[in-house]
């Protein structure tokens, strides 16, 4: 059950009649069509006729059909016990499955056993991480091989990388490459992403994150590098005793809501000599290297933007701030309060950088770098989710990318990514009944993914005005993270 999301009443076999299906893999557009439901899967697309009599009918009128988006990068289940409000703001907003990026031994233990939560609509955990790479377990290179092992033991999807060196970095990513298993997340600030790609790395997040990637177009990269300083962080334990995991997790948490807020000095200088020593050409030999090596970018442009902008009203004064958990709010605006205290200097670099991630963004598209969508939302400041999927688009398009490489981002590319091609993300017979009908065309702009006029979740639909009650009762009682 949910709080917030009324069971379907249209659900078993229905019929999506008289729409025009979109294939996100060829860019081609069919009118006329009609997409047949069975339980969770798509049994048929055919040339629209007489609706069954034993089928529920959704008229289409000519709307637009698209696979339901996949969020990339995501923390939904950090609050297992209450995801109910942020599954329903992903549901409201067409997005039907993600990739949890920190996980645990409970987690996975819960997905094993099939106990994690499943509110009405929930969308579907398509991959997850153990525990997050920190010097909590990952201190030296051989701890990191030994945490390597214990997750990849206990049915982790992928290790995800978030707080270590370069030797760590890459004793986990041989170890991880060794059996089997894929690694991703955070490169450290001291390693060279080309050696990253060059030794099989899965997936950078954030576009580094921080300067790590912007050094390597630079024309002035061993300045940049000798500039980026790793970060000194909180003190976390290094023995593993009790409640220890609980403590990292706390110590982290107030660093991760806000990552730029801890922005030093140092770290400022080296945005601003990155940016100020841009080389195109160096960065299109960087965009081909991970073209050639398969290394997937996850930009989330949508975090570092509400975190370099991070007092920004654009943020704090973001209506949709009415769905999520008192906590959070109080979390972000203390947050923001940290933000709007650091130097000048400091903000302004922050603030320039934008241009550069962008800009980069749109060397790494047109390069054929594969990229996939992702929010970093639950738990980030600034970031609302399901709302942070839409808001991503735009910040893709503002860097240059078409709309048809970005529904791809969400639809077919994240299929790749996981290496489940063909198995979602088009309207086929064959493929989950997970899909969003839309008002405009998504070829033409990517603005008309957000003009939905309904979602269908493993075959249940629910209609604009049952998604809007949905938003409703959220707002009534917020409780998204």
């Amino acid at each position: 059950m949910s709080r917030y999301v009324d069971p379907s009443s249209i659900t078993g076999r229905v019929l999506v009649r008289d729409v025009i299906v979109v294939d996100p893999l060829d860019g081609s557009r069919t009118t006329g069509q009609d997409v047949v439901v069975e339980g969770n899967r798509i049994t048929a697309v055919t040339a629209t006729g007489a609706p069954a009599s034993d089928a529920h009918v959704v008229e289409g009128q000519g709307r637009f059909v698209v696979p339901a988006f996949m969020d990339m990068h995501l923390h939904a289940l950090n609050t297992p016990k209450d995801v109910d409000g942020t599954y329903a703001l992903m549901l409201a907003n067409g997005v039907v499955g993600f990739r949890q990026m920190s996980g645990n031994r409970e987690l996975l233990k819960s997905r094993r056993m099939g106990t994690l939560p499943r509110p009405n609509g929930a969308p579907e955990l398509k991959a997850t991480a153990g525990d997050l790479l920190t010097p909590l377990n990952a201190n030296t290179t051989e701890s990191a091989i030994q945490a390597v092992r214990e997750q990849h033991r206990d049915g982790a999807d992928f290790i995800k990388a978030a707080l270590t060196t370069r030797e760590t970095f890459l004793a986990a990513l041989q170890e991880a490459n060794r059996l089997g298993i894929r690694l991703g997340g955070h490169l450290p600030a001291d390693l060279d992403p080309r050696e990253a790609a060059r030794a099989g790395v899965w997936s950078i997040e954030h576009l580094g994150p921080g300067v790590t990637v912007f050094a390597a177009a630079s024309s002035l990269e061993n300045e940049v590098r000798a500039s980026n300083a790793t970060r000194n962080l909180p003190p976390i334990p290094r023995i593993k005793v009790p409640g220890a995991e609980a403590l990292a997790t706390k110590l982290i948490k107030g660093l991760v809501t806000n990552p730029a807020t801890g922005t030093s000095e140092r770290e400022a200088h080296a945005y601003a000599l990155a940016d100020g020593s841009y080389d195109q050409q160096k960065a299109e030999e960087l965009a081909a290297l991970f073209a050639e090596h398969t290394t997937w970018q996850c930009p989330t442009l949508i975090r570092v933007h509400t975190q370099q902008f991070g007092d920004s009203t654009e943020h704090t004064e973001d209506p949709r701030r009415r769905y999520m958990a008192a906590e959070e709010l109080r979390a972000w605006d203390k947050s923001a309060k940290k933000f709007s205290k650091l130097p000048d200097v400091t903000r302004n670099a922050l603030h320039h950088h934008w241009a550069a991630q962008l800009r980069m963004t749109k060397t790494f598209a047109n390069a054929g770098v594969p990229m996939v969508a992702g929010t970093d939302a639950c738990g980030a400041a600034g970031v609302i989710p399901g709302f942070a999927l839409h808001d991503e688009f735009d910040h893709l398009a503002e860097a240059g990318l078409d709309p048809l490489t970005i529904l791809r981002m969400t639809t077919t590319e994240p299929a790749r990514f996981l290496d489940e091609e063909g198995e979602f993300g088009r309207v086929a017979a064959g493929m989950p009944a997970d899909l969003v009908l839309l008002d405009g065309d998504p070829l033409e702009s990517h603005t008309a993914l957000r003009e939905i006029a309904g979602v269908m979740r493993a075959g249940s639909w629910w209609s604009r005005a049952e998604l809007d009650a949905v938003l409703e009762r959220v707002a009534a009682k917020p409780g998204a993270h």
